[in-house]
């Protein structure tokens, strides 16, 4: 893998700095000039890694893309579909737990979008949808998982959505009541159900 030039690293900070802006602020309530100087560059100077500001949301949706297709190749050495798609979940809840600033701008900023922003958005969350159904369809196919699932697709965005129901309400819904490790395993059970056909003790 080739190190990060300066320019990486640069157009990376100016990324976090927009986030942050992004998940306090608002889309609309952050400016330019704010995200520059929480990077620690000049207003003219953030020009030159991004054309505009909605270059920039789109950017902080592409960086969880990324992390989500990384999650796949990383699981991609265990052959057990079922193993698979439990280290997948639990490493995917994990970091969306972590992540959850860039859930509330997807949610909340990205109908300001163009029309052609909010496809290609839609079409990252399509992608890990699609991810998932390809793994269920793996797992029909080798015998471990059941072919009497009725919706395949639908069960795939679920495993997603739910994901992104904890990192936007763990706060305010499931705390202190419920952890990360008691919903994970709770979705888990929940899923293994679905998948195999057979409720778990």
């Amino acid at each position: 893998m080739a190190a990060k030039t300066i320019r990486d690293t640069r157009r990376q900070e100016i990324i976090n700095a927009a986030r942050d802006l992004f998940s306090r602020k608002g889309y609309h309530g952050t400016a330019m000039p704010e995200i520059a100087r929480a990077a620690g560059i000049s207003t003219g100077l953030i020009y030159h890694f991004f054309p505009s500001k909605e270059d920039i949301l789109v950017a902080c949706c592409d960086e969880g893309a990324a992390l989500h297709r990384d999650l796949f190749k990383r699981a991609s050495s265990i052959s057990d579909p079922l193993e698979r798609f439990d280290f997948i979940v639990r490493k995917l809840y994990t970091g969306l737990d972590k992540g959850s600033k860039r859930l509330i701008i997807i949610y909340r900023d990205v109908s300001a979008l163009k029309r052609e922003s909010r496809h290609h958005v839609l079409s990252i969350i399509n992608e890990l949808d699609h991810l998932f159904l390809e793994l269920i369809r793996e797992g029909q196919q080798k015998g471990i998982f059941t072919r009497d699932i009725a919706h395949p697709e639908i069960l795939a965005a679920n495993v997603v959505s739910l994901g992104h129901q904890w990192a936007l309400q763990k706060t305010w819904r499931f705390a202190p009541q419920v952890d990360l490790e008691t919903y994970i395993s709770a979705q888990l059970a929940y899923f293994h159900a679905q998948l195999t056909g057979k409720s778990e003790v």
